[in-house]
């Protein structure tokens, strides 16, 4: 298990939109029965104040929490881009 991983570099809030849109389409092309999946989300603690974050990770949060048989994380990080893993189960065909 690999996890796909993308980085973004977008400005505050904007670029949850853009997060978002990746997230939809990676899940839209591994079809509704997608593999079993872990998202984790990190959120750069150097690009966003604390001050920031909110109401825009609440609603970024519910956006994502409605992708069918995933698991969803978010976290903080100290490098200087925001970034997205996708840890998914191969099914054996």
């Amino acid at each position: 298990m690999t996890p796909r991983v993308e980085t973004f570099r977008a400005p505050w809030p904007g670029v949850l939109v853009e997060m978002k849109d990746f997230v939809d389409l990676w899940f839209l092309a591994r079809g509704r029965r997608g593999p079993q999946a872990t998202l984790r989300v990190f959120i750069s603690k150097t690009l966003v104040s604390q001050a920031q974050l909110q109401p825009h990770v609440r609603e970024f949060r519910k956006s994502i929490s409605r992708i069918p048989n995933c698991h969803v994380e978010l976290k903080a990080t100290e490098q200087p881009v925001h970034k997205i893993e996708i840890e998914y189960k191969e099914v054996p065909a």
